[in-house]
């Protein structure tokens, strides 16, 4: 009887827990879309994290901004409304390895479409969408060697979209400030600026996204790619150095797949892919120049030790020779007088470096002299060697340091070469 009873009472126990527990839960999925999610919704609005338009037309009005969201690494969206405002006569298309190249450095209008293309099925796609919206008078293609490995691409003459469009407010960006609250990268005081905004302390209205507003990391007015944080010493370099790059080239992974036995070059097939890519620019009479992005010598010379792991690589310039495909070779720095101190990590050079780069193609292919500014370009040269950054007092006040600690000797700012922004007066960012 007492078990009977004991049972009785645990019934209405149990069932006014389980309502607490889904009134719990009710109350905090509506307290979520009252309040989380607008706040959310406010927060990239006001951070400028999923602002793409309000970045385009402030770049495009003429301002120095910068445009560097921390929502999504898919840039394509962002850089065809940057093309499509800029309307180039000169455009850099390619990987993140072509993002250092700068409109200053040019004579006519220019767009650094670097961080469209991954693969060269992606490159084909944001090549097509380019030509729709507007065609420039030549374009800089930068090629990455691993593009011509299967490993890298099964099918590089798929058919796919240039850009996912992830640069929006669905459900994966509206959490983003709360995670980002969580793991540390945004502080409480950063995650109240648009109330603070309200009393004149918020965001910095030329910078979008919380990476620009953070460290001043972020794409300029003319798309090319500034990483401050790393060289200014805010923040420690992801592959300090190059031991990251180095691990990879060790252990064939990543961009650094090896070849598989048998495999004496790049793939056949890759090859004709790109040549059909760089059939279409110039069918469309568009003056195309190509290159190999180049590495740094310290992770050139580990490759070099196995150089039957790369055949495609090594032997990538004359197999788009072979395809009437003429491509300066810039793999090694040291052939056009960079080096090790001019590199962002071990596959990316600096700001410095390609500038050096463009001054040779201009050497090599006259038809871009009608593009490129050699007095500028000459300036960057021999007054920043050893930099990744040039001085510009539009982007940070703090200098550059030698943030991979191998000894390279940085110059302060305020003795800027002759036709740059380094010679500007200093002053304190807005």
């Amino acid at each position: 009887m007492r078990a009977t009873e004991t049972q009785t009472t645990q019934a209405p126990q149990s069932a006014a827990w389980l309502t607490r527990y889904f009134l719990i839960l009710a109350g905090l999925g509506l307290f979520g879309l009252l309040v989380l999610a607008p706040y959310a919704a406010w927060w990239l609005h006001a951070s400028g994290d999923a602002a793409v338009e309000r970045a385009v037309a402030a770049q495009s009005s003429g301002r120095f901004a910068l445009f560097g969201s921390g929502v999504s690494q898919d840039f394509v969206d962002y850089k065809l409304r940057l093309y499509a405002a800029i309307k180039p006569d000169i455009a850099a298309v390619g990987s993140s390895r072509v993002m250092q190249f700068r409109g200053a450095w040019f004579r006519k209008p220019f767009c650094n479409m670097g961080g469209v293309a991954g693969n060269l099925a992606v490159l084909r796609s944001t090549v097509d969408a380019m030509l729709r919206i507007h065609k420039p008078g030549a374009v800089i293609l930068g090629l990455d060697f691993w593009w011509f490995l299967p490993q890298w691409e099964a099918e590089p003459f798929k058919e796919v979209p240039p850009t996912s469009g992830s640069y929006n407010y669905g459900f994966s960006s509206l959490k983003k400030p709360w995670q980002w609250l969580l793991e540390g990268k945004i502080s409480p005081a950063e995650l109240a600026a648009p109330l603070l905004g309200l009393f004149g302390a918020g965001f910095r209205a030329d910078r979008f996204g919380i990476m620009a507003q953070q460290t001043d990391d972020g794409f300029g007015p003319d798309g090319s790619w500034y990483s401050t944080a790393e060289a200014t010493g805010q923040k420690r370099p992801l592959d300090f150095q190059f031991r990251d790059t180095l691990a990879q080239v060790a252990g064939g992974t990543k961009a650094f797949y090896r070849a598989r036995p048998g495999q004496v070059g790049p793939s056949e097939a890759h090859l004709d892919a790109f040549a059909e890519i760089w059939c279409r620019l110039r069918s469309r009479g568009v003056k195309t120049f190509v290159f190999i992005a180049p590495l740094s010598p310290r992770v050139l010379e580990a490759m070099r030790k196995t150089p039957e792991a790369w055949p495609h690589l090594f032997r990538l310039r004359e197999a788009l020779a072979s395809r009437g495909i003429d491509a300066l070779d810039c793999t090694d720095a040291r052939g056009f007088a960079s080096g090790d101190c001019e590199f962002i990590d071990g596959f990316h050079g600096g700001e410095v470096s390609y500038a050096r780069i463009l001054r040779r193609m201009a050497d090599r292919w006259p038809a871009l002299l009608a593009y490129v500014d050699m007095e500028k370009l000459d300036a960057v040269i021999s007054g920043w060697a050893g930099h990744v950054l040039v001085p510009d007092s539009r982007l940070t006040p703090l200098p550059e340091t030698d943030f991979m600690r191998l000894g390279c000797t940085k110059r302060a700012p305020d003795a800027g070469p002759p036709g740059s922004e380094a010679g500007a007066p200093r002053k304190d960012r807005p």
